[in-house]
């Protein structure tokens, strides 16, 4: 072979082996794919989000079918995605939109929403609900199309819609079905805590979604299924506590108590009422009292206890089962419920969230930035991510479809989801961060320290007496934050 031609050949294929790499790496998405489009796309619709497809395959799949499908159907829109990690998200925007190139639209937590429509930085999406014809599938985005649940953390009290829900997610109780079985061979209330068959034999793949009365009969059962070592240690647990989780540990057992963390207006703590601290009293009985719950140790989370089959129960929450199915090497014979009432409550309760897409006010793009959260949390784009993110949807005509009876049918532990969903009171969110800051050390302590408190020996003179503490710290947090709102309100007018 001529040694011209030789290095040309050679020439030839690093380029297309550069080109490979690049393009496996997503670095070559907006030369590449202007290759393949026939006509100019005026508008570079910028995105953000912390779903990240270098830490997991399926995200770069989700985004790729929401990109091919969407500008086919909008020719002048190019889709431009930004991941920003989560723990980065707040600085970064902040710092974004004061800067040349702000996105256009986002994926919001509720943990920053509420705030960030507050700083003036999300623009309001009353009028184009409003004004928004019927959609293909015969529905539009406004609340009556979603969970009510789902439709809490997008507006302010006074009707103002800042996000559109993409997602719904709350807490639950996460059941081993293998110990459940096992304990109902000989124990008539554990076995009824499972679905019967229609000719009347029990269904060991679901258990029911009011499978838990209520707090006495939560203690019962989970009193039932802990075994102990000789030497009197906790082997099998019945349910697991994390005292170092600190404030996190409370708000779907005070729902179920009938109670919040905080109020809706986000102005004053409510986890020192006397049903907050009857919950705060309750958990640390369980700890303590009943002794369900292996030692509390720091670097054990209850999910690695769950996954190991040496807990009956755990706090999770609904998008737990692809996690302990990946970190099990495909288990999935468990079960998810609310939480049960306790005496200050009445049914099964807990809380929920829905992150949102927003858009940014500096966007000059706001019609196609609304053309693409129409497609997003359409009934279409529910269907998008729970064919490759395996997720449920906010929107009620998801539980209708044959994509969520599939998944039913595939994964039993999801039986029991959208009621799950259905009955969730509004997660806190205001300056979640600050206030755990304020909260976490004196819950942690009530945990660690229950019996030295109760006989006197203790930090605080009470049980009480700390929560009040707790409280008051908390709404320091609030009381600095609504001053801050109260300015920022004032530099817009």
């Amino acid at each position: 072979m001529p040694r011209h031609l030789k290095h040309t050949m050679i020439a030839v294929m690093a380029i297309g082996l550069v080109i490979a790499v690049l393009w496996r790496a997503g670095m070559t998405q907006g030369w590449l794919g202007s290759l393949d489009k026939t006509a100019p796309r005026p508008i570079q619709l910028r995105i953000w989000d912390w779903w990240s497809p270098s830490s997991n395959e399926e995200y770069g799949d989700y985004f790729a079918a929401l990109e091919e499908t969407f500008e086919q159907r909008n020719p002048d829109v190019n889709l431009v995605y930004q991941t920003v990690p989560f723990a980065n998200y707040v600085q970064k925007l902040s710092t974004a939109m004061v800067g040349q190139t702000p996105p256009d639209l986002f994926q919001s937590s509720v943990f920053w929403a509420e705030g960030f429509y507050q700083r003036g930085m999300l623009h309001p999406l009353n009028d184009l609900i409003s004004n928004d014809p019927v959609n293909s599938d015969g529905s539009r985005l406004e609340e009556a199309a979603f969970l009510p649940s789902a439709w809490q953390h997008n507006h302010t009290q006074e009707g103002v819609v800042f996000g559109m829900p993409m997602i719904i997610d709350a807490s639950c109780l996460v059941w081993n079905l293998d110990i459940l079985e096992r304990a109902a061979q000989q124990d008539d209330e554990i076995r009824a805590m499972f679905v019967r068959h229609p000719e009347g034999s029990v269904d060991y793949d679901h258990i029911r979604f009011e499978a838990i009365k209520d707090w006495a009969h939560f203690r019962r059962i989970t009193k039932k299924l802990t075994t102990y070592t000789p030497d009197g240690e906790v082997d099998q647990a019945g349910f697991t506590i994390q005292a170092y989780g600190g404030a996190g540990v409370l708000p779907p057992w005070l729902a179920g108590n009938g109670t919040r963390f905080q109020d809706l207006g986000g102005s004053r703590a409510m986890f020192d009422s006397p049903a907050g601290i009857e919950t705060m009293t309750f958990l640390a009985r369980l700890y303590w009292e009943d002794r369900v719950s292996p030692s509390f140790r720091r670097e054990l989370t209850p999910a690695e206890r769950f996954q190991e089959g040496k807990t009956a129960c755990i706090p999770a929450g609904t998008w737990s089962g692809k996690d302990i199915i990946r970190n099990t090497m495909g288990w999935d014979h468990f079960g998810k419920t609310a939480f049960p009432p306790g005496p200050h409550g009445s049914g099964q309760k807990t809380v929920t969230w829905g992150n949102m897409l927003v858009i940014s006010n500096r966007s000059p793009n706001v019609e196609a930035a609304w053309r693409y959260i129409k497609f997003v949390c359409s009934l279409e784009g529910n269907l998008l991510r729970s064919k490759y993110l395996g997720y449920n949807g906010p929107r009620l005509d998801f539980y209708e479809t044959e994509r969520w009876q599939q998944a039913l049918a595939e994964r039993p532990y999801l039986s029991n989801v959208k009621q799950i969903c259905l009955v969730g009171d509004k997660l806190r969110h205001t300056e979640i961060i600050a206030a755990d800051h304020q909260a976490n050390p004196i819950v942690e302590t009530i945990l660690l320290r229950y019996p030295d408190i109760m006989n006197g020996r203790g930090p605080y003179p009470s049980i009480e007496a700390a929560m009040h503490e707790a409280a008051r710290n908390v709404n320091k947090v609030y009381e600095r934050y609504n001053r801050q709102v109260t300015q920022w309100q004032g530099q817009d007018e």
